[in-house]
């Protein structure tokens, strides 16, 4: 008497990992995504609490590009990590003595271009889609 595997034994079971691989994939890319759009909500929740900081002692708030978060606040809150981030790119605009917007932009991928903002009452925006 012979042992192993058929072969329609073989080709199902290739079959079924095939299934399993389409599903889970896709799934496991929009995980990512919302995870990537996670780190940058946290992200711009440190760049207002520097912007708020900032304006405390200096009545104003203040802007910066991209990469200038550690110049701009980084003596009221830690923003290396920020300007090395890799998925987003980081700015702050419509700066006042009375507000701002914070922006995250996507640097690649699919979602590529697309934002998350935040202003200085708190108020989330953008156009990000995990």
């Amino acid at each position: 008497m012979k042992r192993g595997f058929t072969l329609i034994e073989l080709i199902v079971v290739v079959i079924v990992i095939g299934i399993l691989a389409t599903i889970a994939v896709p799934q496991y890319m929009a995980a990512t995504e919302r995870a990537k759009g996670g780190k940058a909500r946290h992200a711009l929740g440190l760049i207002a609490q520097g912007e708020k900081l900032f304006r405390a002692e200096r009545d104003t708030y203040v802007a910066f590009g991209v990469g200038g978060a550690q110049a701009a606040i980084g003596n009221f809150i830690e923003m290396n990590e920020v300007d090395a981030d890799a998925d987003w790119t980081y700015a702050v605009g419509g700066v006042g003595p009375v507000g701002f917007t914070a922006t995250a932009t996507r640097r690649a991928g699919g979602n590529a271009g697309e934002t998350i903002t935040l202003t200085q009452a708190g108020v989330w925006g953008g156009n990000f889609t995990p």
